[in-house]
């Protein structure tokens, strides 16, 4: 539990998951509106959430490379 604790204490984590949560919110919204353009505007912001994370491990990549 201490790793997925320090994974959560992240702030690039915490947004990461929000941007799931965000999905998972436009996804039954599909079925309570039946429109689709809840999901499309979730799945965009969860896709913007996910990058703060994809640039951090993309930089301890790197740095583990130079070493």
């Amino acid at each position: 539990m201490p790793a997925m604790r320090h994974f959560l204490r992240q702030r690039s984590a915490r947004l990461y998951l929000l941007g799931h949560g965000l999905i998972f919110i436009g996804a039954w919204s599909i079925e309570a509106t039946g429109s689709y353009v809840p999901m499309a505007l979730a799945a965009s912001a969860g896709l913007m959430l996910s990058m703060p994370l994809f640039c951090e491990r993309l930089a301890r990549a790197k740095a583990a490379r130079q070493r």
